[in-house]
């Protein structure tokens, strides 16, 4: 079985691992920022490294899952990183959602030490991590998918090819942002709703029905009850991939304006303090003028 090291058991890292632990898979995971979930870990059968590097001695796979390609070039490229450590035929996945220059670039250094990257951006959240049904935007050489594909079938079961790393971690940024300009349009139509008097759990089940989406399906009920923990994607995180997306459109002539409207709005909560909580919390802006603070 296949040896692995995974760097970056958060939230969406820690359940992953869990599951390639479950499958039996020999997993040596890196030290987390929190001491808990390297324990659970541990208590399932995995080894602890301090460092990347360490973890990444004598294993086959590399797995990133980590917020940006800053953390990912700090584990790549920095001291005790993985460019110096993984012997020539070792295959990193990188499951963050990655700036796509930074991913071209690395893969290229890479490739240069026989060190194969594959990009594995990934989706349907922490359900999907913890139930082992994530689905991938994958990308890379097809050797190295290959390689990969027995671990990533561990943590997922559905597998969408791009023609290179850098291209899959594009589709995983537009993926991201298209998400979350939804819940801004969602957040607007409910906010309608409240100025109008009309019943918001009616209107959801209404606009299930009418209007459906996956956004409307997973946060509408967090917007119209204004219970927004525990965070599931935080405001930081949405306007860092905002940004992410408003770099690649400057890179050519794509217009995004409606995607530049919905960062002005998560910009502009996150700057009434709000950048650690859920993206949800954008709803505070129609609540607070609301009679009574309430929907």
């Amino acid at each position: 079985m296949t040896d692995i090291a995974f760097i970056g058991i958060g939230a969406m890292g820690e359940p992953m691992a869990a599951n390639l632990l479950k499958k039996g898979f020999a997993v040596t995971v890196v030290q987390h920022t929190r001491a808990e979930p390297a324990a659970r870990l541990k208590a399932l059968g995995a080894k602890i490294a301090a460092t990347p590097a360490a973890a990444a001695q004598g294993c086959e796979v590399v797995i990133l899952s980590l917020p940006t390609s800053r953390e990912v070039e700090a584990v790549i490229e920095g001291k005790n990183g993985l460019a110096a450590q993984p012997a020539a035929g070792t295959v990193i996945v990188d499951c963050s959602t990655s700036n796509p220059p930074s991913t071209r670039r690395l893969s290229a250094l890479l490739r240069e030490k026989g060190i194969g990257l594959v990009a594995a951006g990934m989706t349907r959240g922490v359900a999907g991590a913890k139930q082992g049904t994530l689905a991938f935007f994958i990308g890379g050489e097809q050797a190295d998918i290959d390689r990969a594909k027995p671990v990533l079938q561990a943590m997922g079961d559905t597998f969408i090819q791009f023609r290179s790393a850098a291209d899959a971690h594009a589709a995983k940024v537009i993926s991201n942002v298209l998400s979350y300009a939804t819940v801004a349009l969602v957040n607007e139509a409910l906010m309608l709703g409240a100025e109008s008097g009309v019943d918001l759990k009616t209107l959801h089940e209404a606009l299930t029905q009418g209007a459906p989406s996956k956004a409307l399906e997973a946060f509408g009920p967090r917007l119209i009850a204004g219970d927004y923990d525990p965070p599931r994607v935080t405001v930081e995180h949405v306007c860092a991939d905002m940004i992410l997306a408003q770099e690649m459109a400057s890179s050519g002539l794509a217009p995004v304006f409606l995607l530049g409207a919905a960062q002005k709005v998560y910009r502009l909560i996150q700057s009434r303090g709000h950048a650690g909580r859920d993206l949800s919390i954008i709803a505070e802006l129609w609540r607070a003028a609301t009679p009574g603070g309430k929907a």
